[in-house]
């Protein structure tokens, strides 16, 4: 008897979905993108009580997160270089 060891076209997408959801440019690129137009409406009328106070405050720490993996990465590759 003999196995087959092929991936089916389903099983795919997981580890796609996976390497989106951990790379550290995706956070920084979606979490701008939240964060811009959301600062745009809150300047136009700070003493308006809005859902974009809720998202700022949920996308800058992404935001953060994601920089400081990439930031990490980059002094990771450095002592590498250096060694």
């Amino acid at each position: 008897m003999k196995i087959a060891l092929t991936r089916n076209p389903e099983m795919k997408l997981l580890p796609t979905i996976k390497k989106i959801k951990n790379n550290p440019w995706v956070g920084v690129v979606v979490s701008l993108a939240i964060i811009i137009p959301c600062l745009y409406k809150i300047l136009d009328d700070v003493t308006v009580l809005r859902l974009e106070y809720i998202l700022l405050a949920v996308a800058f720490p992404i935001y953060i997160r994601s920089l400081k993996k990439i930031f990490d990465e980059i002094l990771d590759k450095t002592d590498d270089f250096y060694d």
